[in-house]
């Protein structure tokens, strides 16, 4: 292998390994993937160039069985050791995602899983699996699929006297061009999407293709300084990108040109050259581990807090590098070579390694199906509890447990509800009707409650903190005699569309629906974003808000507004996970007031911008004693940092019913 290729491998993998080990040291450190897309697409188009140009035929079977060879045997070990190693350590409330990513990954569909979490807000916020960076190893596997493919209908098209070889390169620079533009366009438009799509990252593997179609060599004498610049660039990317670098769209340029510069300037001579440097055997020896190393890290790394039941220290994450350096090392002298050239497979025709792909992934999937299964019954168990407890409320539980002052921490011993399996799908009806596509158009509502012609209209409007709010004020609707409309949305929360103009359209369809609607109360509340806005533009969107709510004042329809609720420090939702018990009891799994309430409220700075609308606290069933449990009258609160778990809502909903008909002036009894 060329060492300056090698030497490109070695800083990848490093760059990936050290941004996940210490973000803060390489902040743009997940180029590196973007490094290893460029020489997969520069080394595969080299090999399937010289049948295709020569012969006019690409051997696809061969082809294909030497990347599972090369690639499978090491892919599934890790993903089969994740999978066991998850089912022994990993609190059960992760299995269904984690194994389900798992199956995405032994099949390399990983990436666009994980591109429909990424638009599913109810999944946007999962903790990382161990097997999340097989998205790379997807988007890698679907190209040697596809690009033999490409090359074989360059072929096609030049069978008539053209130029095979210039036929392919306008095919390759086509497809690169379109997805470059793509990308640009998907980044801006829909970023989370655009990090894992196929189609945004096949210009990568393109440019390298185009690469190796490049018979000039560049001048001798600029070879060195070519290459130096090309690695200036990489570690410029490592070191100046961050995650809010709008990635990957144009700023993958640079650390994709960059990559093609190295690989273009090739080996010089001179004794200051970088590829004097890539010689040096501990960058050659990192370049032939780098595909094990990238598979092992970070499965240790999400895993090791498992194991531990602990944060990993700082001396901990380095002896997690040394780890996986060693079973790198490992993986590479016994899995990976052998599997390259098992004579069993090699003197056989391509279709017996089918066989073997196919029966070894089989295997692979055994554990993820069987943890998934598992997962699911527990799910539906929790559930079932849930509806049994909430079918017969008893005292205590819940929200009852704030208000009541004769409840004691366990009036209920230490039942859990959800139970630690069922707690991330602990959504009830809330997100029926929600419109998850961001900033557009609430075209579905759903309407609850009484069918009383008398019955008090009411709108429900909001993002999710809004929708989390749906299915307990509708579980109390029809004793207070209202009929519930939903308007709720990811992003499209009640304001005039001077905030986030890239929300008109959501925000002026939302506020015509409401004014036509002949709503007698709209109800409203919105997440709060300290880590997202700034200050000045928190006040906007009050002003915004606040200016909104006017119109429909103006109108004689009343308009109450809900303070949100606590923001959770990050991870604190595993405490629950993690120590059941001592949540219950009330010794651990609390959060200060301070710093659970530290968000400013764009809902209360609203209100006092338009004093004619009404203010709705319910701090009080959330924080005492300035503290904030997470656990409350044996209900968990919080499904995620920010999320009420709809078991505690339910529990709530009398509560907050009450005081909402007070501010709409009913009687509350």
């Amino acid at each position: 292998m060329r060492p300056e290729i090698q030497a490109l491998r070695a800083a990848a993998v490093s760059m990936v390994v050290v941004y996940h080990l210490w973000p803060e040291a390489l902040p743009g450190g997940y180029a590196g993937v973007d490094v290893f897309f460029v020489i997969s697409g520069f080394l595969i188009t080299s090999h399937l160039l010289k049948d295709a140009i020569r012969t006019g035929r690409v051997d696809l079977g061969r082809f294909w069985a030497r990347r599972a060879r090369r690639l499978l045997p090491a892919s599934l070990l890790v993903v089969l050791v994740s999978a066991v190693a998850t089912w022994a350590v990993v609190p059960v409330t992760f299995w269904r995602d984690w194994f389900s990513q798992m199956a995405g990954a032994v099949l390399y569909v990983l990436n666009w899983q994980l591109a429909g979490d990424s638009i599913d807000y109810l999944a946007a916020e999962n903790n990382a699996s161990p097997v999340q960076h097989y998205w790379s190893l997807s988007v890698e596997e679907q190209f040697y699929v596809l690009w033999p493919l490409v090359i074989l209908l360059g072929i096609w098209i030049a069978r008539k006297r053209l130029d095979r070889k210039s036929v392919i390169a306008v095919l390759l620079g086509g497809i690169t061009l379109a997805s470059l533009g793509y990308s640009i366009v998907l980044t801006i438009s829909d970023p989370a999407q655009a990090y894992f799509v196929t189609p945004t990252r096949a210009w990568e593997f393109g440019l390298g293709g185009l690469l190796a179609l490049i018979a000039v060599a560049p001048p001798v004498r600029l070879r060195a300084v070519l290459g130096w610049a090309g690695m200036a660039g990489i570690v410029a990317t490592s070191l100046t990108y961050t995650a809010s670098t709008p990635f990957p769209g144009y700023t993958a340029l640079l650390p994709v040109l960059s990559t093609a510069a190295v690989i273009w300037a090739g080996v010089t001579p001179e004794r200051w050259s970088l590829a004097q440097i890539a010689r040096f055997r501990p960058i050659q020896y990192t370049g032939d581990i780098s595909y094990s190393l990238y598979l092992w890290h970070w499965p240790l790394i999400v895993l090791a807090p498992y194991v531990l039941r602990e944060q990993v220290s700082q001396p901990g994450l380095w002896l997690l590098l040394v780890i996986s350096i060693v079973l790198a090392a490992v993986t590479k002298r016994y899995v990976e070579e052998p599997g390259r050239s098992l004579p069993m497979l090699t003197s056989r025709r391509p279709r017996f390694t089918a066989l073997i792909t196919v029966g070894a992934m089989a295997i692979a999937l055994v554990v993820p199906a069987g943890g998934f299964l598992s997962a699911r019954a527990q799910t539906a168990d929790g559930k079932q509890a849930v509806e049994q407890v909430l079918h017969d409320v008893p005292p205590c539980l819940g929200a009852a447990a704030m208000v009541d002052p004769t409840c004691g921490r366990q009036a209920l011993g230490e039942n859990l509800y959800p139970s630690i399996a069922a707690l991330k799908t602990d959504n009830g009806i809330a997100y029926d009707c929600y419109n998850d596509v961001p900033g557009s158009e609430i075209v579905e509502t759903c309407t609850y409650g009484s069918t009383r012609p008398d019955a008090t209209r009411v709108a429900i409007t909001g993002d999710s903190h809004a929708a989390m709010l749906v299915a307990g004020l509708a579980s109390v609707a029809d004793q207070h005699n209202w009929t519930i409309d939903t308007y709720v949305g990811r992003n499209c929360i009640w304001a005039t569309p001077e905030f986030e103009p890239e929300y008109v359209a959501c925000r002026t369809a939302l506020q015509d629906a409401l004014e036509a609607g002949g709503y007698d109360t709209i109800i409203t509340t919105g997440r709060s974003r300290p880590d997202e806005f700034t200050e000045a533009e928190n006040l906007a969107l009050s002003s915004a808000r606040a200016a909104a709510w006017t119109r429909a004042v103006d109108q004689g329809t009343r308009v109450i507004g809900i303070i949100d609720n606590p923001l959770l420090p990050e991870n604190m939702t595993d405490c629950v996970i993690e120590h059941p018990r001592e949540a219950v009891e009330g010794t651990d799994c609390l959060v200060g007031f301070d710093q659970a309430m530290r968000q400013f409220d764009t809902t209360t700075a609203a209100a006092e911008m338009e004093p004619r609308a009404g203010l709705i606290d319910v701090g009080d069933l959330y924080c005492r004693d300035q503290m904030c449990p997470m656990v409350i009258g044996n209900v968990t609160v919080y499904r995620d940092r920010h999320h009420l778990t709809n078991t505690y809502v339910t529990t709530a909903a009398p509560i907050i019913a009450q005081r909402l008909a007070v501010a709409m002036g009913d009687d509350p009894q």
